[in-house]
């Protein structure tokens, strides 16, 4: 591999972790504003819990914005190129982060405040919409195919970066003031901060060239005019295979985050320090065991590794409330602890899996439109579900019964294409 491409390389692992470490410190960084401010500084005209469950509720918002974010990236970048989508996604997802730093709130302005809050909402679903589908597609198609795996399996190990970022900033502005002063102004610090990651970002983005695959695409006169309606029209059957596959760690992701297993934990007996230890561990052994499966998935087969992720992450979401109701707290935590190990091996190979299902004319839109579908029937309903699901179904095992569901289905897509072919042209 020539100085250059090895460089493209490296350059586009850089994109790829930045903008999706975005993607996930905006997600996790508005949950825990939601809850700690938003409700007293946008929402004080309504109790306390209808204030908490509005501000949470507008990451519903965003989670809509999300599908329609991705089908304008999609087009974007199957029709005008992967760098523009790329820089776009980024420019409006940090943008409008950012501006949540800034907005006034309720006592400034009225009403205006929370409404502003909400149109800020929906221009980050927009661009985070895109922004994964992005990322991985420029990491597979900077590569070889034999490659695939480890590239771009670096778009995954944002989701614990961002996780790890957003609560270590909201962490140290907090505990570096007053419970006062964060309310007051502190809290916007973290949101600011988002305009450094969107710096490194471009920076990054804007040295890497067009990817090699779309600059055939350019000369050979193949690019579409409309790809996501030949998308609907032409590739139904890889568009929801695609969901399918992605919907499973989705959920897991959305009903075992939140503090959901910990606080399960907490209520089992484990001490408060061992909990913020594993808040901590946690997305640390996710950045570093992501890499590792993205390698072995691209020598021992990407489907193959990401099944056996599958399947026994299905196994912990079946076993996890039996466990918390008759086992040791040591025998819990070494769960758990397996537990991130089978759900590295299920999400390593995701983005290669997803992004390689579509033909390469049509690969952006079938990779954003398919994930974000994903999210849409998964993680939004996964992230009410996390907070109602007791109560409406009286019984504590929907949440891992939800998740169990979900895992099932992206094993039987798993299954159903473990034979397919890479899309065309890739």
């Amino acid at each position: 591999m020539s100085s250059d491409a090895s460089g493209d390389v490296h350059r586009s692992v850089i994109v790829s972790l930045i903008g999706t470490t975005l993607v996930w410190y905006d997600f996790f960084l508005y949950v825990s504003a939601s809850v700690l401010v938003f409700n007293h500084r946008f929402f004080p005209y309504l109790t306390p819990f209808a204030g908490t469950l509005m501000s949470v509720g507008l990451y519903g918002v965003g989670l809509v914005a999300r599908p329609v974010g991705g089908v304008l990236c999609g087009h974007l970048g199957d029709r005008h190129g992967r760098r523009p989508a790329l820089v776009a996604t980024l420019v409006l997802t940090g943008a409008s982060t950012g501006l949540i730093g800034v907005l006034p709130t309720y006592d400034r302005i009225g009403l205006a405040a929370p409404l502003l809050l909400v149109a800020l909402r929906m221009l980050q679903g927009l661009g985070l919409g895109g922004a994964w589908g992005a990322a991985a597609v420029v990491s597979l198609e900077c590569v070889p195919p034999e490659r695939r795996g480890r590239i771009s399996s670096w778009a995954q190990t944002g989701a614990p970066a961002g996780n790890l970022l957003a609560f270590g900033m909201m962490t140290a502005v907090s505990a570096s003031m007053t419970s006062e002063q964060f309310v007051t102004w502190g809290w916007r610090l973290p949101f600011l901060f988002s305009a450094v990651l969107v710096a490194v970002g471009l920076w990054a983005r804007m040295r890497i060239g067009e990817t090699p695959v779309f600059r055939a695409l350019s000369s050979a006169g193949a690019r579409r005019e409309r790809p996501v309606v030949e998308l609907v029209k032409d590739h139904r059957g890889r568009l929801l295979t695609a969901a399918a596959v992605a919907v499973g760690a989705d959920v897991a992701l959305f009903t075992f985050s939140f503090g959901y297993v910990l606080t399960f934990l907490n209520v089992a007996g484990v001490p408060f320090t061992a909990l913020l230890a594993l808040t901590v561990l946690s997305p640390l052994a996710l950045i570093a065991l992501i890499p590792l499966f993205g390698l072995l998935s691209d020598r021992c087969g990407r489907r193959r590794v990401c099944l056996a992720g599958t399947v026994a992450t299905a196994v912990w979401a079946a076993g996890f409330l039996p466990l918390v109701r008759a086992a040791s707290l040591p025998v819990l935590v070494v769960a758990y602890l397996l537990a991130l190990v089978a759900f590295a091996a299920m999400y390593a190979p995701q983005a290669a899996i997803v992004a390689g299902l579509f033909p390469s004319h049509l690969r952006l839109s079938g990779t954003t439109t398919g994930y974000q579908l994903a999210g849409l029937l998964g993680s939004t309903l996964a992230a009410f579900l996390t907070t109602r699901a007791a109560g409406w179904f009286h019984t504590s095992a929907a949440v891992p019964a939800y998740a169990l569901a979900a895992l099932l289905v992206s094993g039987g897509a798993l299954l159903i294409t473990r034979h397919a072919p890479e899309g065309a042209d890739t």
